[in-house]
């Protein structure tokens, strides 16, 4: 359970990093627009966890 946990806290963490870098190479994009970019990252974010 705790490695499960961990995996969430890290998932969490990078897709709020993802979303930074993507506001800041975007900076008219809209929060919505932000969240679909990170929504669509999420598997490649999930497989660089498990890395």
């Amino acid at each position: 359970m705790g490695e499960d946990k961990n995996r969430m806290k890290m998932a969490i963490i990078s897709g709020a990093s993802n979303a930074i870098r993507y506001k800041e190479k975007n900076p008219g994009a809209t929060e919505e627009e932000v969240i679909k970019h990170v929504t669509k990252e999420v598997e490649k974010i999930l497989k660089e966890i498990d890395k």
